[in-house]
């Protein structure tokens, strides 16, 4: 029972790990990552009901899942294929189009909630009220192109 415990436990720090792994070596879970942290305190914002906000964290999962799985096929097309052929090509194409759904479904979701434009007018006054939070949005959009650009692929 104490090792199959433990092993249950040992297997969150391998998927930490695989999450760790993908946020260092992959721009687009980077991306992927800001844009959610970017929704999410743009939220505050907003009136929105629990299912709301149930669709909007399933889409953020569900994007950067995607980009996990993605990440995983192409490790492991790259590892198994030392030479090009079209079905490793496939393979990865298939996986990232895969992300290229879910993203759009995500993204298509977000306009059906966010989009209003009394809302979109008190963001404004907000900003234009509160230089030092204006000031904070920008000091974000720094830091997270350095984020998402920033980071040197290790080999």
């Amino acid at each position: 029972m104490k090792s199959e415990l433990k092993a249950f436990f040992k297997a969150f720090t391998y998927a930490f790990s695989g999450i760790v792994h993908g946020i260092k070596r992959e721009r687009n879970i980077r991306f992927h990552l800001c844009a959610a942290v970017t929704v999410l305190a743009f939220m505050g914002f907003y009136d929105l009901t629990a299912v709301e906000k149930c669709v909007i964290f399933l889409c953020i999962g569900g994007v950067i899942s995607a980009e996990l799985i993605n990440t995983a096929v192409e490790n492991a097309v790259d590892m198994y294929s030392t030479e090009k052929s079209p079905g490793a090509k496939a393979a990865k194409d298939c996986a990232a189009g895969a992300v290229l759904v879910m993203s759009v479904c995500a993204a298509v979701c977000g306009f059906v909630i966010f989009w209003d434009r009394a809302v979109f007018a008190e963001i404004g006054k907000f900003f234009a009220r509160r230089p030092i939070a204006l000031m904070g949005a920008a000091v974000w959009a720094v830091t997270a192109f350095l984020f998402v650009f920033g980071i040197k692929k290790k080999k």
